[in-house]
């Protein structure tokens, strides 16, 4: 029976590691069903049936559930199963060799080996992994599995259930650092996302609040220039035709792409790159409708672009560019940004890192967290005199 309650913590521990990593459709009847049918088979490997028992059994009833919670994943995760398959198969696999040990002092270092392999995964797969942590949550299991060890043979239920049960302390309490590391990094990208949202809903604003002011004026001032042509004020009419010039010069559309919002987003950008004195080469290409939604599309294009009008500002107008290419080619979103920076980098400029604190150094962060989430490529590269971003998204 110990070994039998041991396994259903790991049971329990692996459907915990599930949920985390999976973006499972909500239902309940779902889970219970999982659970129900993973424990039914965990339990009928362990029934005292004659000739029956034993690690082979074991063995092989942890392969089958491994095998129903990847079908489980399979079926019901939202996330593309490329980055789901081998996460959802490892614990299960490692679970099912450590169901090959008889005593219970080496399920219990077993428990320790599956506790550990799992923080490491979820460490990952939330994006906090560090190597330093790791080591360290390393050497505190590894100094339980030393001393369980070392005393396996002499060990009571007593001690060797308070081992079982530091291991699981020491397991949610690390686990509920990460998950409250997650939760507050999915806060400040909302705040930041609701940020860059806002700043170019406001940019955006001001363009068409021009354009619609200068359609409303379009009939005065053809009346206007009526009048001083009747009246024969040829220098006045061209000053004032170059006064509507300069005026219409502010609410030009730069780009026509072809889809709404990457002209949306890319024409307030190149709005404020002209009033920097920024010289612009843009080209792009887009058809009506990317699978790119439009929401990540913004957050992408107006990070780089804002951390390239960041960087132009930096050095003397004369030497400001701003070049930019983007379009679908073999069913890929391909976007290149390249401008100006300054000729000699600092070391945090060096590795992308904004000196200043806030939603820089997290808007660098989140695009590279879109691009994991399309499955795509993030190129950053940087040379005397010249700062350019790559990005790859498969369509």
């Amino acid at each position: 029976m110990l070994q039998a309650g041991i396994e259903i913590i790991w049971l329990a521990l692996y459907h915990y590691y599930i949920q985390q990593i999976s973006e499972l459709e909500k239902g309940t009847a779902k889970r219970v069903v999982v659970r129900l049918i993973t424990l039914g088979v965990l339990l009928f490997v362990h029934l005292p049936l004659p000739g029956w028992g034993g690690f082979g059994y074991r063995f092989w009833g942890w392969l089958i559930i491994t095998g129903v919670l990847f079908l489980y994943v399979l079926f019901y995760d939202a996330k593309p199963l490329g980055q789901q398959w081998r996460k959802a198969l490892a614990p299960g696999i490692l679970i099912a060799g450590c169901a090959m040990a008889e005593q219970p002092a080496d399920m219990i270092l077993c428990t320790g080996a599956v506790s550990l392999v799992l923080l490491l995964l979820l460490s990952y797969e939330r994006g906090c992994f560090q190597v330093r942590n790791s080591l360290l949550n390393l050497a505190v299991y590894t100094l339980l599995g030393s001393y369980l060890w070392q005393c396996r043979n002499t060990a009571g239920t007593e001690l060797l259930a308070g081992i079982l049960a530091l291991e699981l302390l020491l397991f949610f309490s690390l686990e509920g650092t990460l998950f409250s590391y997650q939760r507050g990094f999915e806060a400040r990208t909302e705040r930041f996302q609701r940020d860059v949202l806002s700043r170019q809903y406001d940019e955006i604003k001001e363009i068409y609040l021009n354009m619609r002011s200068w359609r409303h004026d379009y009939h005065n001032h053809l009346q206007a220039m009526k009048a001083q042509i009747a009246a024969g004020q040829i220098e006045e009419m061209k000053r004032y035709l170059d006064n509507l010039e300069q005026n219409l010069d502010n609410v030009d559309t730069y780009v026509k792409s072809g889809n709404l919002m990457a002209d949306a987003i890319l024409n307030s950008k190149l709005t404020l790159a002209a009033k920097k004195d920024i010289k612009v080469d843009c080209k792009v290409i887009l058809p009506n409708v990317l699978s790119v939604e439009d929401v990540d599309l913004c957050v992408l294009l107006g990070n780089l672009l804002d951390n390239a009008l960041e960087a132009c500002d930096k050095i003397p107008p004369q030497q400001r560019f701003l070049r930019i290419y983007m379009a679908v080619r073999r069913s890929q979103l391909y976007l290149s940004i390249q401008n100006s920076a300054k000729e000699e980098l600092n070391f945090d400029e060096r590795n992308y890192i904004s000196q200043k604190r806030g939603s820089h150094g997290l808007g660098i962060k989140r695009v590279k967290a879109l691009t994991d989430k399309y499955e795509g490529y993030l190129t950053l590269a940087n040379e005397p005199g010249i700062f350019a971003a790559e990005l790859t998204l498969p369509l």
